[in-house]
């Protein structure tokens, strides 16, 4: 069943509104991976509070010159983002990790 911007916009809203990601999915019966998307298209994940913390770096080959690359770990799922993504995606995927 296709959905409209509407009724995505409507299941952002609510998890801007403090519902996890995963719950609201599970409410309406639909991908969290797919709602992520579309916070992020809508920029549902801007504006907000975001829970950060300093992390510990590693840096390997520090002496070789190649496109920085950031690794997260979230859970048991490892993530490499380019430098200069884009943050409110990246955070989106994390929070979708968490959900």
């Amino acid at each position: 069943m296709r959905r409209d911007r509407e009724f995505w916009k409507q299941l952002v809203d609510e998890v801007g509104g403090g519902e996890s990601i995963a719950a609201v999915a599970r409410r309406h019966r639909v991908q969290a991976k797919t709602l992520t998307w579309w916070r992020w298209k809508l920029g549902g994940a801007r504006g907000r509070s975001v829970d950060a913390r300093f992390l510990p770096v590693v840096v390997k080959h520090a002496e070789a010159r190649v496109e920085s690359v950031i690794e997260l770990r979230v859970r048991d799922v490892t993530m490499r983002i380019l430098g200069g993504s884009d943050v409110a995606y990246v955070a989106a995927l994390v929070d979708a990790l968490r959900g």
